[in-house]
């Protein structure tokens, strides 16, 4: 008899992320995120991170993400930018930023950022780490720079059995 296990080198568990945040921002919690920041703000739109981590499978491609991110912003009447690429901690990510009227602040800014973490065991799948970067109202551009300087701090390491 076979005993099956999770995590494994079959069944690999997720990727470890750490990110490093401005003094004076706080851990956020959300369903469905692995990991969240934010800067409090009274007032206005708090500059927020989030990382959020999903399992995939063989298949699956980033374009599929950069195609999800771009139909959410053409559907609020947004726009997205074209497709970046960024080398953050050795790990290589794939972009795009997506802004869309928001009648609360005005305009809300999200950088997306997607690195595909595969499995060295052919057709387990694989771990998708997103990372959001969000600012909206008047003070979004310069905010935009403060959140591009925390995702830039991102370092993934992959599941390995130790």
């Amino acid at each position: 008899m076979t005993t099956l296990a999770y995590p494994s080198a079959d069944f690999p568990g997720q990727p470890s992320v750490a990110l490093e945040v401005p003094d004076g921002w706080e851990p956020a919690h959300a369903p469905g995120t692995t990991l969240a920041a934010r800067l409090p703000r009274d007032g206005g739109f708090a500059p927020n991170v989030v990382v959020t981590i999903e399992p995939c499978g063989p298949g699956f491609q980033v374009s599929d993400s950069l195609d999800q991110i771009a139909s959410l912003a053409t559907s609020n009447a947004g726009t997205v930018s074209e497709p970046y690429a960024a080398d953050l901690g050795g790990a290589q990510f794939v972009g795009c930023d997506a802004t869309w009227p928001d009648a609360h602040d005005d305009t809300v800014l999200q950088a997306n950022l997607f690195h595909l973490v595969a499995s060295d065991t052919p057709g387990a799948g694989a771990h998708l780490v997103q990372l959001t970067g969000a600012v909206g109202g008047p003070d979004a551009l310069a905010d935009y720079e403060l959140i591009r300087q925390v995702l830039t701090t991102v370092r993934v390491t992959p599941w390995s059995q130790a």
